[in-house]
């Protein structure tokens, strides 16, 4: 699960590019959804409020593993497509680039 602000450029363009890139399904959920809070109350503050977006995995257990920021690349990198692992560098690039703004 990728939750991001969908009123960030830089936020919206990955949620866009994830699910292409990754083995897995993806849902993309935004930060400003009423909901979210509720149905994912162990998902870090700063996500909810929209300061950081934040990459979920889902456990065997049904828990939810929260990646928020750049971390959230060590959370998919073992589900990343064999073929799309240069563009999956790339979205990382772009997401480097937009937190040093």
């Amino acid at each position: 699960m990728v939750v991001a602000d969908v009123a960030c450029p830089s936020c919206s363009q990955i949620a866009r590019e994830l699910p292409d890139l990754l083995r897995v399904p993806v849902t993309v959920r935004s930060c400003r959804d009423p909901r979210l809070a509720g149905q994912h109350p162990t998902l870090p503050t700063t996500v909810l409020a929209c300061r950081t977006p934040a990459l979920g995995t889902i456990r065997r257990d049904g828990s939810v593993r929260w990646w928020p920021g750049l971390s959230g690349a060590i959370g998919v990198l073992p589900v990343v497509r064999p073929r799309a692992l240069r563009e999956a560098l790339g979205v990382l690039w772009t997401a480097w680039r937009a937190r040093r703004r």
